[in-house]
């Protein structure tokens, strides 16, 4: 234990620990054996910052006809502590019983890293521009706007001589996450498989952007020139200085609009309503209805690097996986009927998350880039 604590494993012995820490059939073993030995949690050093991440991730599911549980994290530190002793001292016990334990998940061999910040940006003349790894410095585009990238945001030049209105197009593939301040001050921020287009400058009476995909909002205030934000099927949201976050993904049943403070003015064709700070609009074909009190913390896990699961169906919760680990979802026998709870850190692989949500009865395998649910 104190080689582990130091660092000190050979490579065999980090790989082995590395196979029986993260197999969650061993849980029970782990956690028996600590119990027994009487490991102080304040004598043992953590193994690494990501097991810490797993280690403090929980999740729950509701079955149809149950009551919900609250998943336990799956190995706690005297698990851990008791990893480190059965590898030293007894490490054949272990590998001699684990094939007595089956669990309820396919482990899968190879691994999906999380999304990251990246985007492309297409510029008024056509040429497209790879956001991923760009320094920081200013990117001039032949019809004149100029560009700047500064830590991982790009920021647009508030220019105010008059001229011609160039667009550019701001695209998160799937995997990708990237920020972006407009020439009036708003800032964006367009969640995995989303895209913005906008002007690289506001002289008109309005300040108008289409959006598809995802996206949060903190707008400029400026009285004088409302800001919309344009959405698929004759939607809008028009505002004039608030954060709100937009979700209109075209494979989601609805468009839905989150006001956080301020007002904005949500319209479709002729019918329209004012939102308060708190308050959702789902936008349908048969109309608009209004969420008086929204989860706000759930809709904007997402900008805060969180999976919030809370009372989320097995689909919706497999939606969010395709888009930021870049994976297709396949269901072997129909959607399993499986509510989740709790929320966790995208900053995980998705070997990482599998293994987690295992422990809500879900059984899956992993080919390539597809999951298939097996139940």
């Amino acid at each position: 234990m104190e080689r582990l604590a130091k660092h000190q494993l050979t490579q065999e012995e980090r790989q082995e620990f590395d196979s029986m820490l993260y197999n969650p059939a061993n849980e029970e073993l782990f956690v028996a054996a600590a119990a027994a030995m009487e490991i102080a949690p304040e004598d043992i050093a953590p193994y690494d910052a990501r097991l810490e991440e797993v280690l403090q991730a929980t999740l729950a599911y509701d079955r149809p006809a149950s009551t919900r549980h609250r998943i336990r994290p799956m190995f706690r530190w005297a698990a851990a502590a008791a990893v480190a002793i059965v590898i030293i001292s007894a490490g054949g016990y272990l590998l001699r019983h684990q094939q007595q334990k089956q669990h309820i998940a396919a482990v899968p061999q190879q691994t999906i890293p999380p999304g990251k910040d990246g985007a492309v940006l297409t510029l008024d003349d056509g040429s497209q521009v790879v956001l991923d790894s760009i320094g920081n410095g200013w990117l001039i585009s032949k019809s004149g706007e100029k560009v700047q990238m500064s830590n991982g945001t790009l920021q647009y030049k508030n220019d105010s001589s008059p001229g011609k209105i160039a667009y550019n197009t701001m695209q998160t593939p799937r995997g990708r996450q990237f920020a972006v301040v407009l020439p009036d001050g708003t800032k964006v921020w367009l969640n995995s498989a989303s895209s913005l287009r906008y002007p690289t400058c506001f002289h008109s009476s309005r300040r108008e952007v289409q959006l598809s995909g995802e996206a949060y909002f903190e707008v400029a205030h400026n009285a004088r020139q409302p800001f919309i934000v344009n959405i698929s099927d004759q939607s809008k949201v028009e505002v004039l200085g608030t954060d709100f976050n937009i979700k209109a993904y075209s494979n989601e049943k609805n468009i839905e609009a989150t006001l956080l403070s301020g007002a904005v003015r949500v319209a479709k064709g002729n019918e329209h309503t004012i939102l308060k700070p708190g308050q959702q609009a789902s936008i349908r074909q048969s109309g608009i209805t209004v969420n008086e009190h929204a989860d706000i913390e759930r809709i904007t896990a997402w900008k805060n690097g969180l999976f919030y699961f809370d009372g989320v169906q097995l689909e919706d919760a497999m939606r969010q996986l395709e888009r930021w680990y870049d994976i297709e979802v396949q269901y072997e026998n129909g959607v399993p009927d499986i509510r989740f709870g709790g929320k966790m850190n995208r900053n995980i692989t998705l070997n990482e998350l599998l293994r987690i949500l295992a422990r809500a009865d879900l059984k899956c395998r992993l080919e390539g880039n597809k999951l298939i649910i097996m139940r």
